[in-house]
């Protein structure tokens, strides 16, 4: 599947209501959300990946980037996030991430991940802001082991589950 990524804009919003996930709250943000909250509201920009199928462009799968701040103490069992400063530690927040049911099993979602990882860490090399985790929340088991697969370790047993990323070892952080 040859999909492109793009910043959610008004030219996208043909494309939203075909888009199917088993996750009701999911197709919810996209559909009544994502739009406002990337143009208006300014609480968290989305990315969506278009796939061109037979010419016609489909939505395949979306996610949305926001930022965070974790409380020092629910992180200090993880190496590396021990030695900081007792403050909230900064983050990047990967606040929602979601594949067409039509499309899951075919390696968009580690696509997606990938492409915004990719891009906090364009914006922690390029030093505008300073941050140190890449964070989201696991829905349910089955999310919280596609995200362990990444190395994103939980905060808590039960789901929605908050996960991180110590991105302190990639960025440099000495």
């Amino acid at each position: 599947m040859a999909v492109r990524i793009e910043a959610l804009g008004r030219q996208h919003r043909t494309l939203l209501a075909q888009f199917q996930n088993q996750h009701a709250s999911l197709v919810e943000y996209l559909t009544r959300f994502a739009l406002r909250h990337g143009e208006k509201d300014l609480l968290a920009r989305t990315y969506v990946a278009i796939d061109e199928v037979a010419g016609a462009p489909r939505l395949a799968g979306y996610f949305s980037l926001s930022t965070v701040s974790v409380d020092r103490a629910s992180a200090a069992r993880l190496p590396g996030l021990n030695r900081l400063p007792g403050f909230p530690i900064a983050g990047v927040l990967l606040a929602r991430l979601a594949v067409d049911a039509r499309v899951q099993g075919q390696g968009l979602g580690r696509f997606l991940f990938e492409e915004a990882l990719g891009l906090t860490l364009q914006l922690g090399r390029a030093g505008p802001v300073a941050f140190r985790l890449f964070v989201t929340d696991a829905l349910d088991g089955h999310a919280a082991g596609f995200y362990e697969r990444f190395g994103l370790a939980r905060l808590g047993d039960q789901f929605p589950c908050r996960m991180v990323l110590d991105l302190g070892p990639i960025l440099g952080a000495r």
